[in-house]
């Protein structure tokens, strides 16, 4: 990549100089002679809009299903086209609006044909959303400006239906964020009436869903189906709701079309916490305050159950720190901070409590903290606290006591454990590295030999360190003893002492 300097100085080279190199180049590299087709085509506009229509209805046609290896190059032709068509916009808004639409019309073709694990096409389709709605306003803009007065509701009811069957094609949901963002595009007014518009769809269909359930009563196969279909497009419905609500970016409107849906149905934890956070984002604190005291989900009949309860407790809980911070009421924070940690004594509450506590608060919370660590089930939040309250030896000793507990933990689990313990900690990561290679070794991974071997390594290097240490092993078995019976269970597994001998 060259730096400022270096471009600097191309800037300063004769146009012809750059010409006979890049013709010079051409032909050596298959993806350097796409780029240089690309740059050939921006001095040709009509050509590249032909050049890029033919390309994406060539994309939406495809369906050849692309191998793992096939998937990089997908990604970067996908970002490359994305370049192309934007490089048309601002000067030809019209003609980039088109493209656009045709490339979100390839979005279903382009996901089934790979195993988009890391979400990186999903991504840049989500991207043309966000660029369709920039390219939009301002060909929205031009058409208001060239159409009559007594046409502009025409003109706007256009754009309103536009909207509404790109919201309806959304099967991978790259389009989610379409409506939260369309404030870009429609005026206060035009958003007031697309939710009008939602609402008498909604309504509709509740009507049509209450006539579908009298006749599914008497019998009728085909209503069930049919009200299943309404269902989904009943959530689709409210979901258009709420997020129409966030675009208007108004308390009352947003508290209006909340109410509207709560006399339909019962929220979901996911939409209240979309109810908070718009408020949050308008320091609608008090407001926020009430909702959270009236109406969160812990109070309905979601939490049906005790891990239920728990979890929409911690969610209420954060959302209050996170209010109480904002208003820097630092009393207020401490209790909701010390109520989170008790009901889920972690390490990382406990932090947060100390942080903002007093000395005395700090005291008592040290003493509550041994309390709450002597008698925890889970023995890494267990040994969590006690490095957190910053005595290591009872850590150790906690660890040592449970070590065979590790072994119920998930791979996942202990591998993050290891990245984030402290400095002077080499017995607990001795007693995490031997529950990981047991695990490997015990269950046949032939596949995860590689970490086996790792692990195996790093007990090795701790070695040295316990040895000359005070404490010593404790009361785990010690480093030779360890080796000569994993050589024993162990010894028939070739190909991983190959791996440790290497």
């Amino acid at each position: 990549m060259l730096d400022d300097q270096q471009k600097a100085c191309l800037s300063k080279l004769p146009k012809a100089t750059l010409v006979d190199f890049i013709a010079n180049v051409q032909g050596m590299d298959k993806l350097l002679d796409k780029k240089i087709e690309r740059l050939l085509l921006q001095s040709d506009k009509p050509k590249l809009i032909k050049k890029l229509t033919s390309t994406l209805k060539g994309l939406r046609r495809r369906r050849k299903t692309l191998n793992y290896w096939e998937y990089n190059d997908f990604v970067t032709e996908l970002h490359y086209l994305t370049d192309d068509v934007m490089s048309l916009y601002p000067e030809q808004p019209q003609e980039c609006l088109i493209l656009l639409e045709l490339y979100m019309e390839s979005t279903d073709s382009s996901m089934e044909r790979v195993d988009d694990s890391t979400g990186e096409i999903s991504s840049i389709y989500s991207r043309l959303t966000s660029l369709w709605l920039q390219v939009a306003a301002r060909c929205y803009e031009q058409e208001k400006q060239d159409v009559a007065v007594d046409e502009q509701d025409i003109l706007t009811q256009s754009w309103i239906y536009k909207i509404k069957a790109m919201i309806d094609d959304n099967e991978y949901g790259t389009k989610d964020n379409l409506l939260r963002h369309v404030n870009q595009l429609f005026s206060t007014s035009e958003l007031e009436s697309l939710v009008e518009d939602y609402k008498y769809d909604y309504q509709t269909l509740l009507t049509e869903s209450f006539n579908t359930s009298d006749n599914e009563e008497k019998g009728n196969a085909f209503s069930a189906s049919m009200m299943s279909a309404n269902s989904l497009q009943k959530r689709s419905l409210e979901h258009g709701l709420i997020e129409l609500a966030w675009a208007l970016a108004d308390i009352t409107n947003f508290e209006e079309i909340y109410v509207y849906l709560s006399d339909k149905r019962q929220f979901s934890s996911n939409e209240f916490d979309k109810l908070i956070q718009f408020l949050l984002d308008q320091d609608a604190y008090e407001v926020a305050l009430r909702y959270l005291n009236e109406d969160w989900p812990g109070h309905n009949d979601i939490a049906n159950t005790q891990t239920n309860f728990k979890a929409f407790s911690l969610q209420r809980l954060d959302w209050l720190s996170m209010i109480h911070s904002k208003q820097a009421d630092t009393e207020a924070l401490y209790s909701v901070l010390l109520a989170a940690f008790e009901l889920e004594p972690s390490y990382t509450r406990f932090r947060q409590v100390m942080t903002i506590a007093s000395p005395a608060q700090q005291a008592h919370m040290r003493k509550r903290a041994v309390e709450i660590a002597d008698g925890q089930e889970n023995v890494i939040m267990a040994v969590d606290l006690w490095l957190e309250i910053g005595d290591f030896k009872r850590a150790t000793q906690v660890a040592s006591a449970r070590y065979q507990e590790f072994d119920y933990e998930h791979y996942t689990t202990l591998t993050q454990w290891l990245k984030r313990l402290p400095d002077d900690t080499n017995l607990i990561r001795v007693m995490v590295y031997r529950s990981l290679l047991d695990d490997i070794l015990d269950n046949d991974r032939t596949m995860a030999y590689g970490h086996a071997t790792r692990y195996y390594k790093h007990l090795t290097k701790l070695n040295v360190f316990i040895d000359i240490s005070v404490e010593g092993y404790q009361n785990l078995t010690s480093h030779q003893d360890y080796l000569e019976s994993l050589q024993n269970a162990h010894s028939k597994k070739h190909s991983f002492w190959e791996r440790v001998a290497y």
